[in-house]
């Protein structure tokens, strides 16, 4: 579903924005603060090196490369070099089809006081900064917070579809677990006012009353 967003965008034209934009997209790989990338090509060394310097347990990279970064004869030495880093990389395609592509080239990050956002048609490799494309950096808590819904939902779909085409040898925390909007997911309870979930009291049955039965004394009769 579309949605709205309300910000100032900071906006690259490249060829002739590509050293500018190529300078802040690796400043921001810096950032301590956990991250979601969503990617076609994926082979700037410099950013490869950047990634598993900055991946931490408090600051975690999460990454969704489309299938033909773990095919190709330059890419996929990148891709496996990410996941011999430590960094969660999953593979995939498009759940509308495993013939569509995933072409998509943003990043959101926890910043703080806001999170910031890069999108663009740049592609993540050297070449990409030298070509006629474009690349939009803004903060917006809305569009991350919807683009980490939608990596959720490609991370399942390709652990449970596609796990055939995963270099990962076992599944990182959270990708089996069907995102809470997905069709058949079950709903959380709701929280109360104070934050903290009630547990369900099962109701105990109270005692059966016990009807009191009186006896009626027979008189006998006189001999």
């Amino acid at each position: 579903m579309s949605f709205e967003i309300t910000t100032t965008v900071e906006c690259f034209l490249l060829p002739d924005d590509g050293a500018a934009a190529q300078a802040l997209f690796l400043q921001h790989l810096k950032d301590p603060y956990e991250m979601w990338i969503i990617a076609y090509s994926f082979t700037l060394t410099p950013m490869i090196d950047e990634i598993i310097a900055n991946n931490t347990a408090s600051g975690p990279i999460h990454i969704y490369l489309d299938y033909s970064q773990s095919t190709g004869s330059a890419e996929a030495p990148q891709v496996q070099k990410l996941i011999d880093g430590g960094v969660e990389v999953t593979i995939g395609t498009s759940p509308v089809g495993t013939q569509y592509i995933c072409h998509t080239k943003g990043i959101v990050c926890d910043d703080t006081p806001a999170p910031w956002c890069w999108e663009g048609s740049v592609n993540f490799s050297l070449s990409g900064w030298h070509q006629v494309n474009t690349a939009l950096f803004f903060h917006s808590q809305p569009y991350r917070d919807a683009f980490v819904n939608q990596f959720n939902h490609l991370r399942y779909f390709a652990w449970t579809q596609e796990r055939a085409k995963q270099l990962m040898k076992t599944p990182p925390k959270g990708a089996l677990t069907p995102p809470s909007d997905a069709p058949g997911a079950a709903s959380p309870a709701p929280a109360p006012a104070g934050g903290k979930k009630q547990t369900p009291v099962e109701k105990k049955r109270a005692p059966a009353k016990k009807t009191a039965v009186k006896k009626i004394a027979q008189k006998k009769k006189p001999s």
